[in-house]
């Protein structure tokens, strides 16, 4: 069954402290955090389809 995302909202806020912080950061750790991002929304979406079959 296909599934069609028609929204996606993303909120993100950055200050200077973030943004030095993120320059000192390894990519093995930008690596991990994405993919950290990305089984957290793919959670939400699963959840989603769930709680819409639900109904």
């Amino acid at each position: 069954m296909p599934v069609e995302i028609k929204e996606l909202h993303i909120k993100a806020v950055v200050s200077k402290a973030e943004k030095q912080e993120a320059s000192r950061l390894k990519p093995e750790d930008i690596a991990r955090l994405k993919k950290e991002i990305i089984k957290e929304c793919v959670r939400e979406v699963m959840q989603q389809i769930k709680d819409k079959t639900e109904r």
